[in-house]
């Protein structure tokens, strides 16, 4: 729900990067029904690659100023704690 995505196209994202090697799916624990899904070294190395990548090239040329920057953060980040995205600051 909160991706804003059908799980059947999740199922199938996951698929490929299984494939990939970039993920691994392993039983929960506790909940049978429940699968978990686990970055794989590569994975994590493709993450950390496609992280700066975005920040550098899309991030990185906003045409905001560093304040206009700060500002959003803080109101996005309010906004997604008001609607339970998450609850540490």
């Amino acid at each position: 729900a909160l991706l804003q995505v059908h799980p059947t196209s999740v199922t199938n994202a996951v698929d490929r990067l299984e494939k990939a090697a970039l993920v691994a799916r392993s039983p929960h624990p506790t909940d049978g029904r429940t699968t978990l899904i686990e970055l794989t070294a590569e994975g994590r190395t493709l993450a950390k690659r496609a992280t700066a990548a975005l920040n550098a090239e899309v991030f990185g040329k906003s045409g905001f100023t560093d304040d206009d920057v700060d500002h959003l953060i803080r109101v996005l980040g309010t906004f997604r704690r008001d609607a339970g995205d998450f609850t540490d600051e």
